[in-house]
C-alpha cells in the first residue's frame, strides 16, 4: 500500500528518489522519537553508506516544507524531524536528562485561548523545559544526603 507522503510527492510532481523514499522511512519506521538530520542520516547510511548527509538535509527541508515532517527545536542548536501527525501536539524537555515527552494539543486548550484572544497571538508549538519526575527525586535525593552529612 502506497503511503500518503508517497501520494503527496507524486501528486505534487515531485520524484521519488530513493534518497527521499529512505529519509522518510527512517522517520516512519521511528514514530514518536525525535531525529537530528545527523541522526536520519546515520540510519540511512546503516543501508545505504552512499547517502550523504547534504541529501538527507534537502529531503528533510522538501518533507517540512509538505507538511509531513515537523521540524522542532528541544532547546539544543540542533533541529529535530518527527513525521508529522493528525492530532497536534507539544513538548516537553528535561533540562537535565534531555527526556522529550508529549504533551496533548487538548491540553492547552485554556493556554491556547488565553494566547489568542488575549494577546492575540496563534499558537501553533509550544515546548515547554522543566526537570522529569526521575531527574527532580535524584536531585532531592541529593539535597538530603547533603544536608544530613555536613
Amino acid at each position: 500500500m502506497t503511503h500518503h507522503a508517497t501520494r503527496t510527492l507524486q501528486e505534487l510532481g515531485y520524484r521519488l528518489t530513493p534518497q527521499r523514499t529512505m529519509v522518510w522511512e527512517v522517520l516512519r519506521r521511528t514514530r514518536g522519537a525525535h531525529l537530528s538530520a545527523e541522526d536520519v542520516c546515520a540510519q540511512v547510511q546503516a543501508d545505504f553508506p552512499h547517502v550523504n548527509l547534504s541529501t538527507v538535509y534537502r529531503t528533510l527541508e522538501l518533507l517540512v516544507g509538505l507538511k509531513l515532517v515537523r521540524e522542532t527545536c528541544l532547546g539544543s542548536d540542533r533541529r529535530y524531524y518527527e513525521v508529522e501527525e493528525e492530532v497536534p501536539h507539544h513538548h516537553v524537555v528535561c533540562g537535565l536528562c534531555g527526556k522529550v515527552e508529549h504533551l496533548s494539543d487538548d491540553s492547552l486548550q485554556t493556554t491556547r485561548h488565553l494566547l489568542n484572544h488575549v494577546l492575540g497571538f496563534e499558537m501553533r508549538e509550544a515546548t515547554f523545559f522543566g526537570v522529569c519526575r526521575t531527574c527532580l527525586s535524584a536531585v532531592n535525593e541529593g539535597e538530603e544526603e547533603h544536608h544530613a552529612h555536613p
